[in-house]
């Protein structure tokens, strides 16, 4: 009799730990958007920064929240507030090829139809939103797929935490690297090349490679590169920099002119590259 009751006990014990989940054993949901308020989005009309006094777990993670009357605003109805797919990169889960998850920059948001959408950078913002319709369609139909795949996994030092280097993982198992901007700086975050386009772009060159060094690729990898300048003619002049250290443009590779740089008025030339990883 007593064994069989222990029996019952032990039986109903692993289907409530089941029940659980992983959390339940320690392993803590991902911090959702960075930290931010998902409901500030709506009701202050810019991000917020979430404490950790008042976080809910929602769809395996934890959604942070500036105030307790912001965190009931979301467990009443998550839906209402959450960012679409599940606070991951829109721009990202809406390609046709290549659907994936990605890291998101609270500040590269966009409310369209009463939804909170992100993006993995202001720039990638900016092209999402130039068929913001068209992608977004092409991301509900993704979803249900992309939601199933790897996370993405931010490549630390020597990169610079933003904007982020990350890996991401495609359905058939593939994976990327995302060089996250990179600018003419030192270790010591020193600008290297003041008012030097040519010692600019060798510097900011060195730290993408850097960058691949730490995720296990090499530039030879490079499938594409994003060049943002301040003068074009400048940086034309000492293309060839670019491509020795670097390799050739591919035909996707662009370099577009910017008026500056967001990391200050010293930068001339920021590097971004997309290449494949093992």
């Amino acid at each position: 009799m007593r064994g069989g009751y222990i029996n019952r006990f032990a039986g109903l014990f692993w289907l409530f730990v089941s029940m659980l989940g992983p959390v339940a054993w320690g392993e803590e949901a991902r911090l959702s958007i960075s930290g931010y308020d998902p409901v500030a989005y709506f009701t202050d009309g810019k991000p917020v920064p979430g404490s950790s006094e008042f976080e809910y777990v929602w769809h395996d993670a934890r959604w942070r929240f500036s105030s307790p009357a912001h965190r009931e605003l979301f467990v009443a109805n998550p839906e209402r507030y959450a960012p679409q797919y599940d606070g991951y990169c829109a721009m990202g889960a809406s390609l046709e090829k290549g659907a994936h998850k990605d890291t998101v920059d609270p500040n590269a948001w966009a409310i369209v139809d009463g939804k909170l959408y992100l993006t993995h950078t202001t720039r990638s913002l900016a092209r999402w939103k130039e068929k913001a319709a068209e992608n977004i369609k092409h991301a509900d139909e993704n979803w249900s797929t992309v939601e199933h795949q790897a996370e993405p996994v931010i490549v630390g030092p020597p990169c610079p935490a933003a904007p982020p280097t990350v890996v991401i993982s495609f359905k058939d198992g593939g994976r990327r690297l995302l060089v996250g901007g990179q600018v003419a700086t030192d270790k010591d975050g020193n600008v290297i090349g003041k008012a030097d386009m040519r010692a600019q772009i060798e510097q900011a060159s060195k730290n993408v490679q850097a960058c691949l060094a730490a995720a296990g690729a090499k530039p030879s990898d490079i499938l594409l590169t994003r060049a943002y300048v301040t003068d074009p003619d400048a940086f034309d002049k000492s293309a060839d920099v670019f491509v020795r250290d670097l390799g050739p443009k591919s035909p996707n590779s662009s370099v577009t002119t910017v008026p500056r740089l967001s990391a200050g008025p010293d930068y001339l030339v920021e590097i971004e590259a997309v290449a494949t990883v093992e």
